[in-house]
């Protein structure tokens, strides 16, 4: 499995087949993070100065190829720009994990009607595999020895994703996975670029909010 298919399955509720902590939004950016570092671990891609660049030929993976090919694409001057951009190059990547996925039977599809509105949910059906991924996650939170760099990159993806309760249920253990995963993060160089682009994209809405609200106020004492 690539480590954004296990990302994603890390991040599905088992039963509900919805993100935990409605960790949608940053799983976007994550998992584009995730093939960007799969492509570096198989030497596809290099980091020179300021952006990834894509070296060697397309690997034979469909997914990687295509990250492979947009990567060099997509514009921006900076990493964090080939990150955050690589979601729309690549035609929405939650969908094509998802897809891949679905296609290997490792999770379903169900259509549910919330209150008045339809909801697909994806329930895990392969939940051994899920499962084995968890473990390893967790084992890699609780433990203080070095990591292999797939487990790194992993565990690296899980802060930004919100996923800390998952790879620590006991809130005991949560300061020392916060610590594996900051470790884990300066491990693995996309890491960082993708904890960034989610600040930037986090304090962007707060301008927003906080544009908003000072409109409101100010009409409202017109």
């Amino acid at each position: 499995m690539l480590i954004a298919e296990e990302l994603l399955l890390l991040a599905l509720d088992p039963a509900k087949g919805s993100p935990v902590n409605s960790s949608r939004q940053p799983l976007t950016t994550t998992l584009s993070g995730a093939l960007v570092a799969e492509l570096g671990l198989s030497h596809g891609m290099i980091v020179d100065g300021r952006r990834f660049h894509p070296v060697g030929p397309p690997p034979s993976d469909p997914l990687l190829a295509a990250a492979h090919r947009a990567v060099g694409e997509v514009k921006g001057r900076r990493a964090a720009d080939q990150v955050r951009r690589l979601d729309k190059a690549l035609g929405g990547v939650w969908n094509m994990v998802l897809d891949r996925l679905l296609e290997e039977k490792i999770v379903g599809r169900e259509r549910r009607r919330m209150l008045l509105f339809p909801v697909v949910r994806h329930p895990v059906l392969r939940a051994d595999l899920r499962d084995d991924i968890v473990r390893r996650a967790r084992e890699a939170a609780r433990g203080d020895g070095p990591l292999d760099a797939r487990t790194a990159a992993l565990l690296a993806l899980t802060g930004p994703s919100r996923l800390l309760e998952v790879v620590a249920p006991d809130r005991a253990d949560r300061e020392h996975a916060k610590e594996r995963i900051a470790t884990a993060t300066s491990a693995t160089p996309v890491a960082p670029i993708v904890v960034r682009v989610l600040r930037e994209a986090q304090a962007a809405t707060n301008a927003a909010i906080g544009a908003s609200v000072a409109a409101a106020a100010g009409s409202s004492s017109s």
